[in-house]
């Protein structure tokens, strides 16, 4: 039995969610008001029950086509998700049956094609192996809050020069947008996906609330690095970044994670989930500062009509990873 949950069914959505104890801000309405500014489309909660036990599965659905009869694909938002397995008895044959259904629905809906941002840390990605192509892109590494121990992790004289401040979401947006863009015309071609435009950030931080927080460091008042983190329930996602060349220098960067971990502590969080990077020297600063075993992000992929599927969107693995790749 499934149910289809629509994203301006907020309060069901949200019901679902506590029934499984989802506390993840990836999983909300609101996390996915503001995504749909990056995937236009309609967001969806599928709900499935059975006797095994239950799954919640949120995701945009999007038309691939311009012509009757409508073709859609469908994909998690920037960021992590995927199916979360609420298990009572036999996870194999939840899965099983949870896929088979899916799989049905995806053919009464003219869904041709999915793509999921597994969640490295709910590790969800390991109950699909066998239901469809895992690609695993990069490790994830996080920081036990409850075991952090605040250390500088820039020598003495390069700290001294920096001033790290938690700075208001909307006063200082645009602030931090002057980072990003700095940093956004720096990557390769390959990162156009993710250049975002001010209607995103907006959203985000309209959407957002008290579950988003910016931080930021400074060199004689000018603001040189800076990151936006998502929290909710235990844990603090890190979100985006940006940087003016002189941020890195001083590897401001990288202590602002550190700074944002002591943050975290003082408010009684007790995860940080850092992520990973593109940009070797910030992955690098990830890995020494976590205190926990990594976790591989993987991006799922499966064809439910490979003629459409060749017809209107045809990419191939390569493609699929520069576009769910996240940053």
């Amino acid at each position: 039995m499934y149910k289809l949950v629509s994203i301006q069914e907020h309060i069901k959505w949200q019901e679902i969610l506590d029934a499984l104890d989802i506390q993840d801000i990836y999983y909300t309405t609101q996390y996915f008001l503001s995504a749909l500014k990056l995937d236009p489309g309609e967001a969806y909660l599928f709900y499935f029950q059975c006797k095994d036990g239950e799954v919640a599965y949120p995701f945009i659905k999007r038309k691939v086509n311009e012509a009757k009869p409508y073709c859609f694909d469908i994909s998690t938002p920037f960021g992590y998700g995927g199916p979360v397995l609420k298990i009572r008895s036999n996870s194999a044959a939840l899965v099983k049956t949870f896929r088979s259904e899916f799989i049905d629905f995806c053919k009464k809906e003219q869904i041709i094609a999915e793509f999921i941002r597994f969640h490295p840390s709910k590790e969800n990605a390991e109950f699909f192996k066998g239901y469809m192509q895992l690609l695993p892109l990069y490790e994830t590494y996080s920081i036990d809050l409850k075991k952090w121990q605040s250390r500088s992790l820039t020598n003495t004289q390069a700290s001294s020069k920096v001033d790290f401040r938690k700075l208001g979401t909307v006063r200082h947006m645009f602030e931090f947008l002057v980072l990003y863009y700095s940093n956004a015309r720096r990557r390769e071609e390959a990162d156009s996906f993710y250049f975002f435009t001010n209607d995103y950030f907006e959203a985000l931080v309209s959407t957002m609330g008290p579950n988003l927080h910016l931080f930021g460091a400074y060199i004689e008042e000018k603001l040189v690095s800076a990151c936006y983190v998502l929290a909710m329930g235990k844990t603090i996602h890190f979100h985006l970044e940006g940087n003016l060349p002189e941020g890195k220098t001083h590897q401001a960067d990288r202590e602002l994670l550190a700074k944002v971990a002591e943050w975290g502590v003082d408010n009684y969080y007790e995860e940080f989930h850092l992520g990973g990077s593109l940009d070797s020297d910030l992955g690098e600063a990830k890995r020494a500062m976590a205190n926990m075993p990594p976790s591989v992000f993987f991006i799922g992929k499966y064809i439910h009509e490979q003629q459409l599927y060749d017809r209107f969107i045809s990419l191939d693995d390569e493609d699929v990873i520069r576009r769910y790749r996240n940053i």
